[in-house]
């Protein structure tokens, strides 16, 4: 009997068209065969200036931080005008309304304050009724307790909680 002589290129599997594959998706894949992805998030800084230019064009006002004219600046030969006069220079006034990077408010926060040890800054659950001195163990406790007089209002006033003693 005589086999049929196969070759490598009959039975390879790149050959055939994949029927499973759709024209969309293939549409959508990009040079390396991963999806391209269709959207993408914006950063904080270009929401802020398309919230700034919105606010501009409510209000028909010209946007400062936008440039006009050329991109570089023309040289003057001197600082008067045509007429002589010198001109006087814009103070440019920045708008509180306006939201930037430095200028996003929040509400104050709900929670307490924390509160830390006067002496070695760790969480202060507990707090001295004789000296009003915060302090985080028993440990840093006595040392508050062999104070010398006075020394207790020094660590007070380093917290902004000193009374002054006429």
């Amino acid at each position: 009997m005589s086999e049929p002589s196969l070759t490598s290129e009959d039975l390879s599997v790149y050959v055939d068209k994949h029927p499973f594959k759709s024209e969309a998706y293939l549409q959508k894949m990009g040079a390396n065969g991963a999806p391209v992805p269709t959207r993408r998030n914006k950063p904080l800084k270009q929401i802020l200036n398309q919230e700034r230019e919105a606010y501009y064009q409510k209000r028909g006002m010209v946007d400062p931080t936008k440039k006009r004219g050329d991109s570089t600046p023309k040289r003057r030969k001197t600082e008067q005008d045509a007429d002589g006069e010198v001109p006087a220079p814009r103070e440019e006034v920045p708008l509180r309304d306006v939201p930037t990077y430095t200028s996003v408010q929040a509400p104050p926060s709900l929670l307490p304050p924390k509160r830390y040890c006067d002496l070695t800054g760790l969480m202060a659950p507990y707090t001295d009724p004789k000296t009003r001195l915060r302090y985080h163990s028993a440990e840093v406790y006595q040392i508050i307790k062999g104070f010398a007089p006075g020394a207790d209002n020094a660590y007070l006033a380093l917290r902004g909680d000193a009374s002054q003693l006429l």
